[in-house]
Parts: structure tokens; C-alpha cells; sequence
């Protein structure tokens, strides 16, 4: 049985070295490049292998000599592998990958030189071939202008893992199908400019160790540059993308120019290490752009960019300032700087004063204080208070959303005990804040609020002191006064409704909270008015008293609606006359006076015969006015950098 055993334990262990010898030949085989021979391309070109639907010409595991010493063979290369290309009817692709390439390298020797002219296209097109031609802008349907040619390769092109010794030439080329260059490395300057790519071009985790220029190409289809190495500088400058670009996960070493390049789908720059400056001024994203958790150690340039989408910034780690001077941000356009972190002290974020601020989005409240914190310090050393303050107002519109899932998200056995009313009050008092001023960041909602009031206060004035019985003996308006106080009202009531929509992110639910101070209280004690009737002294005489002595603007801060009880001082007071043309004013200048201490004369409730219900809707506006003033003045000393002393506080 031992014997059998270690029969049987042999046969096994031969089985296994067969099948690993087997499986890593290959492998070794193609980790051995041997030089690349005149009969072995032949060989190569008369054998093409069926590759993801494309006869493709096998050059892959070769060293490829085409240096100035190796003349004759370059020559032949060159030659040999055009006239297969252009002779052959249908498109026959290239494989070059693991392939050792020395000397320069020029693409436009491997396609078919190609006017971009209906009447010169060669027959040797197909349908589909041609009209991704026509699509080129310098394609001339008619003749008449210069005509241009360029050098067009109909067949995939795959470069993986291959390695280029000497200059890479692509430019000016057309590459009708895919490119593949993943995991190559370029030693030289690589040079891919005016070329155009109708399908995908892959140039993941590819190295290029000197300057590569990719200036004014177009990439039909989409772009992987992911993980790529840019160790000298790398220009893209005006290049288009139709579709997806990516440059998640790669290196810059030097500078990067994306100047005047159009994005039209999403843009991918997340995790890219900057260590230089990288540009792209006057691009243009139609669709989204992230540079999620990248790191920035120098500048970064978006002048003059326009931006149709979102861009998420998120976790970006900042050393130097990126600039958004003078850029275009669609009413779609949200800066997510969630995460964002200032890792030095010439980190700073530039850009259009009312403008920045108010595209930045933020998300929770609690993992971005510091951001927050760095933010507004930024904006307020740049002396941009607006953009300081619409931060501040965002943070307040996080904590409110927090406050309102710790009140209204909490188990019911909780509900009125003191954290809860605490929270209720909060939310309350930051609710009114928001929804009337903005957070003191928009004097256009304040001043809505203000027309509004005063407006509405006016005509209710107006009423309770014109409109007092019809019987037995009426006393009601006139006409005109009735006409002219309904057209004011509207008036203002117009003009305090566009500011509000204009300046109010949420204008229905602004109104709603006015309502909801303006009407409940001053109609219900109306109500209660009509309903009681009045029978007193003086019924024909105006409830309002204006000072006879002198007319002047006057700021009355420390005056009281009520006049004093007191019989000399009361002899400087005459009631409003009723039958003057213009009476009507003196309602909203007494409404102007008890809302925001200001006005033309002053006018004030008479202290005999009042009913107690009339006093009481003028205290009540003279109490709002007070908030209305400390709310107003409040927004003026954060909306005017002269007023605001913390700019000059970090």
C-alpha cells in the first residue's frame, strides 16, 4: 500500500508541474521582447489575428529599432505597413502592445493621407467612415476654401503596456477607431495635438515622463486618462470632450493647462495630485465637474470658466487659491465644499463678490464647522461680506434642518419638556430670521416686509378711523379717499411682492409667516370692533391728532403712538380733517411713523374717547416696528462693508 501510495503521490506531482509549466509559458513568453525584423513583419502583416471583431496586425512582445542608425528597417516598417493599411478594404487594426519602441515614433506614416473633401473622399471608405469624416468642422461639402487633408487610421490602435524610448508623434491624425495605451510609458515628448478620436481613447495608468501636448483635440468618444503620471507638463489646451472624460487618480508633476476646453458630458478629476498649478480658464463644462478628495499644492484657475452643472469639491485638501474670477454659474450650479480643507496659509478661495457665496453648497452641519469656520474668514479677508454672510446664512439653514429633527423627530414622550420647548423657541426665532431677513444677508426681503407692513397697517388705519357706522347716521369715506387708499395699497402691496419673489429662495412661505403676524391678531380685534359698534363722544372727529406747530421729516425712535394725557400739551394737537383732498397720506405717514419711527409729521392716536380695541392694533404694529427696526438694522450693518466692523476680525 505504501508503495501504491507514493506511485500515486508521483503521478500527481507531475500532473501539477505539467499543468504550471503549461500555464506560465506564456507569461514567459511575453515577458521576452525580441527585435522586430523585416521577415518577421512580413510574417506579422500576412497573418493578421481576429481581435474584438477587427483583423488586427500582431506586433506585440517586440523591440521596435527605429532610430536614425537603423535607417533601412524604418523605412520598410514605415512603408510596408501603410501600403498593407491603405490596400486592405476593410479597417485592419494595430497592436503594439509590451512592445519596446526606440527612436521617434510618427503615427501619421501608419494612416492613409485623406482630403477632407466630398469629391476626394477615396472609395475605400465605407458609409459609416465617411460620415464620421463629414463631422469634421474643416470638412468642405463644396469647393471653394483651401482644402485640407490629414492622416486618417481606420483600425483600433492598442499600445499596452508598450514603452516608447524616443519622440511619440500623433498629432494631426484620425483615428476612426479605438485607442488603447494602458500602462504604457513615454520617456519622451509625446505629441497628440489636433488629433481627433471617434471612439473611446484609453490612456489609463500611463506614464509620461516629458512634456505631452493633447492641444486642440477632439475626443468623440470617451476619455481615460485615470491614474495616469504627468511628470513634466501636460497641455490640453483647447481640446473638446463629447463624452466622459476622466483623470480620476492622476499625478501632475508640473503644470497642467486645460485652458479653453469644452467638456459636454461629466468631467472626472477626483483623487488628482496637483503639485503645480493647473488651469482651466475660459473652459466650458456643460456637464458635471468633480475634483472629489484631490489635493492642490499650488494654484488652480477657473477665470472666466462657464459651468452649466454641479462641481463637488468635497474633501479637496487646498494649499494654494483656486480662483472662480469672473466665472459663469448656470441657475443649476452648486460648489459642494463639503470637506474642504485650508492646508495652508495661502489656501483661499477667490471669486465674483455675490456670486461665489452663493453658489457654494454645504452639507451637514456637524462634520463641517471647520470648513465653515474657513470659509467666512476667507470671504471677510477679501473684505466680500456678501459671500461672507450667504455662508453664514447656509449654516443657519443646516442648523434649522437640525433643529427641526430634533423637534419634530422625537418620540412623543419627550415632547414639552424644557430641551424641547428650548429647541421649539430656537427654531421659531431662526425660522423668522430666515424667512424675513435671510439671515440678515438680504435687505430686498427686509424691505418687501417693510412696504408691505407699513402698506397694510395703513389701509387698516384708514378704515377703522373712515369706515365707522352706516346708521343712523352714516360716517364713511368719500369716493376719492376710497379709491386712493385701494390703488396705494395695491401699489405697495406690488411692490413689496416682487422684492420678496425676486430676493426669497422660499416667497410662499415667507408670505406665509407675514400673514401670519400681519392678520390674525389686527383683523380678529377689527372684528371685534364692527361687531360692538362705537358709542362714544367726538364720533365725528379723527382718532388721529397730528402736531400743528411744525411739519418736518422726523426720526421719532423714542415716541409713543398714545399723546399725553396733559391739557397744554394736548392743545398743540388738532384732529386730522377729514375733507382735505389729500388726508388720505396721513394714514401711512402715521403708519411709517408707529413702524419705523420716521415720518413726515407727527401724528398720534388722541388720548379721549379711544376705544380700548383701536389702542390696542397700534401698540401692537408699534411692538413690530420695534423688531422691525432691530431686524433692519441688523441686515444694513451685515449687507454694508462700511457697517460691518468684523471684517476687519479673523
Amino acid at each position: 500500500m505504501t508503495k501504491i501510495r507514493n506511485w500515486l503521490e508521483l503521478i500527481v506531482s507531475l500532473w501539477v508541474f505539467l499543468f504550471l509549466l503549461l500555464w506560465t509559458s506564456p507569461a514567459l513568453a511575453a515577458s521576452e521582447r525580441v527585435p522586430l525584423t523585416l521577415p518577421l513583419l512580413q510574417e506579422r502583416l500576412n497573418s493578421p489575428l481576429l481581435s474584438e471583431g477587427f483583423y488586427t496586425i500582431d506586433l506585440r512582445n517586440f523591440i521596435i529599432d527605429l532610430t536614425s542608425e537603423n535607417t533601412i528597417f524604418r523605412e520598410q516598417f514605415y512603408q510596408q505597413l501603410q501600403t498593407h493599411l491603405n490596400r486592405s478594404k476593410q479597417p485592419l487594426g494595430l497592436d503594439f502592445s509590451d512592445s519596446f519602441i526606440q527612436g521617434e515614433f510618427i503615427a501619421s506614416k501608419l494612416g492613409l493621407l485623406t482630403p477632407l473633401f466630398q469629391a476626394s473622399l477615396p472609395p475605400l471608405f465605407t458609409p459609416i467612415e465617411q460620415e464620421e469624416l463629414k463631422q469634421d468642422k474643416r470638412f468642405l461639402s463644396q469647393p471653394g476654401e483651401q482644402i485640407t487633408s490629414v492622416t486618417v487610421v481606420r483600425g483600433p490602435l492598442i499600445l499596452n503596456n508598450s514603452r516608447f524610448a524616443g519622440q511619440a508623434d500623433f498629432s494631426k491624425v484620425i483615428f476612426l477607431q479605438r485607442v488603447e495605451t494602458t500602462d504604457a510609458t513615454f520617456t519622451q515628448e509625446g505629441n497628440w495635438s489636433e488629433t481627433r478620436f471617434a471612439r473611446t481613447a484609453d490612456f489609463s495608468r500611463t506614464t509620461f515622463r516629458r512634456e505631452v501636448n493633447f492641444s486642440n483635440s477632439v475626443f468623440l468618444g470617451g476619455a481615460k486618462f485615470r491614474q495616469d503620471r504627468f511628470l513634466e507638463s501636460a497641455n490640453f489646451t483647447g481640446s473638446h470632450f463629447e463624452a466622459e472624460v476622466s483623470f480620476s487618480q492622476s499625478e501632475f508633476v508640473q503644470l497642467a493647462t486645460f485652458t479653453r476646453i469644452q467638456s459636454l458630458k461629466d468631467a472626472d478629476f477626483s483623487q488628482i495630485d496637483a503639485r503645480d498649478r493647473i488651469l482651466f480658464s475660459k473652459s466650458h463644462f456643460f456637464g458635471s465637474l468633480s475634483l472629489v478628495n484631490s489635493t492642490f499644492e499650488q494654484s488652480i484657475a477657473f477665470r472666466a470658466t462657464r459651468f452649466d452643472r454641479s462641481i463637488d469639491f468635497r474633501d479637496v485638501k487646498l494649499l494654494g487659491q483656486v480662483d472662480f474670477s469672473n466665472a459663469f454659474f448656470s441657475p443649476k450650479t452648486t460648489l459642494n465644499v463639503s470637506g474642504l480643507a485650508f492646508d495652508s496659509d495661502r489656501a483661499k478661495i477667490l471669486g465674483d463678490t455675490g456670486v461665489i457665496g452663493r453658489v457654494m453648497s454645504l452639507s451637514n452641519l456637524e462634520d463641517n464647522k471647520t470648513v465653515y469656520r474657513n470659509l467666512i474668514r476667507n470671504f471677510r479677508n477679501l473684505e466680500q461680506i456678501p459671500d461672507a454672510n450667504q455662508i453664514e446664512y447656509k449654516i443657519e439653514r443646516l442648523r434649522l434642518q437640525q433643529l427641526g429633527k430634533e423637534i419634530f423627530e422625537i418620540p412623543y414622550q419627550q415632547v414639552f419638556q424644557l430641551k424641547w420647548m428650548r429647541n421649539l423657541f430656537n427654531w421659531l426665532f431662526l425660522s423668522l430670521l430666515i424667512l424675513l431677513s435671510g439671515y440678515g444677508t438680504n435687505f430686498s426681503i427686509v424691505f418687501g416686509v417693510g412696504i408691505i407692513a407699513i402698506g397694510y397697517f395703513g389701509v387698516l388705519f384708514w378704515a377703522i378711523d373712515r369706515w365707522r357706522r352706516r346708521i343712523p347716521t352714516p360716517i364713511l369715506p368719500n369716493r376719492y379717499d376710497t379709491i386712493c387708499m385701494i390703488a396705494s395699497v395695491v401699489l405697495l402691496t406690488i411692490i413689496g411682492l416682487t422684492n420678496i419673489f425676486q430676493a426669497s429662495e422660499e416667497p410662499w412661505i415667507t408670505l406665509a409667516c407675514l400673514s401670519v403676524i400681519l392678520f390674525p391678531i389686527p383683523l380678529g380685534l377689527v372684528s371685534y370692533l364692527y361687531h360692538k359698534g362705537r358709542y362714544h363722544d367726538l364720533m365725528h372727529s379723527s382718532y388721529f391728532l397730528e402736531d400743528g406747530s411744525m411739519r418736518q421729516l422726523r426720526l421719532l425712535i423714542v415716541r409713543l403712538p398714545v399723546i399725553p394725557n396733559f391739557p397744554f400739551f394736548r392743545d398743540r394737537y388738532v384732529p386730522l380733517i377729514w375733507e382735505r383732498r389729500w388726508n388720505w397720506l396721513n394714514y401711512y405717514d402715521f403708519s411709517l411713523n408707529n413702524f419705523i419711527k420716521l415720518g413726515f409729521n407727527d401724528i398720534r392716536l388722541r388720548d379721549q374717547h379711544l376705544p380700548g380695541t383701536i389702542s390696542t392694533i397700534v401698540w401692537y404694529q408699534w411692538s413690530l416696528g420695534i423688531l422691525y427696526i432691530a431686524l433692519l438694522l441688523w441686515t444694513l450693518s451685515r449687507t454694508i462693508p462700511g457697517l460691518n466692523l468684523l471684517i476687519y476680525l479673523k
